[in-house]
């Protein structure tokens, strides 16, 4: 099955399909490129997914592993999807590349959990709460209006997400996003209304932990991200974990850290107020 998904999950699928393949054939990559009088460097950047390879590229590494049909077939599939534009490839010149490797992420994922200590997630983010956030990187990145607008309008084009119906997201907030104030205090309100619109959303779901609440997390955000199973490909991940801390961002797929904060978020939502409580906060403070 082929021509559906997110093209960045297609190009990690297609890398770590390579690699295994090269490993099950008994090779290193040594070998390969010398086999295929490439270089090292390139038979390693195919691997970890840091380029999307050229058809003629697959089509040399099949022939080389003796990969049957059904698989050829999948994965040169695989390898003309990897070469699709998302929608957020486009602002790739305006946004920090992690940034746009989570959008492409996002796009494929069926369930998504975050913790947010500081603001509003970018997933929720009303134009006015996204024009004031990305307004305060200007002095720190110099960065000009016309790529602050575009980044704004980035964030809100993640959104049509909440509404295509294939994904569930929820999202934790502590009360302290509530409270500080980005902008005048009618942007404040938009973005709390907001809020409270989308939480009716059966598929969306904002909890709020509450100040006097003690909880294990401290200000760094963090998105979990899970995905559905492709038929004829499976799952590549179980889950996949994105952190946000100005002004690194960083993915992380190692089984043992995303359990960990896997369960971090279950504690979270162990002292949170429920949905109904967290709708009543957010609704007195948007008076």
């Amino acid at each position: 099955m082929t021509g559906t998904g997110s093209p960045t999950l297609r190009r990690r699928r297609l890398a770590v399909e390579l690699r295994r393949l090269r490993e099950a054939a008994g090779l290193t990559g040594v070998q390969v490129a010398k086999e295929l009088r490439w270089s090292t460097s390139k038979v390693s950047r195919l691997e970890t997914g840091q380029v999307v390879p050229q058809e003629g590229d697959v089509e040399k590494l099949l022939r080389y592993f003796n990969a049957d049909s059904e698989t050829s077939g999948r994965l040169l599939g695989l390898t003309r999807d990897a070469h699709r534009k998302g929608w957020w490839e486009k602002y790739a010149e305006d946004m920090p590349e992690q940034v746009i490797t989570l959008a492409g992420l996002e796009d494929e994922a069926a369930e998504i959990r975050s913790w947010y200590a500081n603001v509003v997630p970018g997933m929720l983010q009303t134009y006015g709460y996204a024009s004031v956030i990305n307004g305060l990187y200007q002095s720190l990145q110099a960065l000009p209006s016309g790529k602050i607008e575009r980044r704004t309008q980035f964030r809100l084009r993640r959104q049509e997400l909440l509404t295509s119906g294939k994904l569930d997201y929820s999202t934790i907030l502590d009360e302290a996003v509530l409270r500080r104030r980005y902008g005048s205090q009618e942007v404040m309100k938009e973005q709390l209304r907001w809020l409270l619109e989308v939480s009716d959303s059966p598929n969306v779901s904002i909890r709020v932990l509450p100040l006097d609440a003690s909880h294990p997390a401290d200000g760094s955000h963090f998105i979990l991200m899970k995905f559905p199973e492709v038929p004829g490909l499976g799952t590549l991940y179980d889950e996949l974990l994105y952190t946000e801390d100005f002004p690194v961002s960083s993915l992380a797929e190692d089984e043992s850290v995303v359990y960990m904060y896997s369960i971090l978020y279950g504690n979270l939502e162990k002292v949170a107020l429920d949905q109904r409580q967290s709708k009543k906060l957010i609704a007195s403070l948007a008076r």
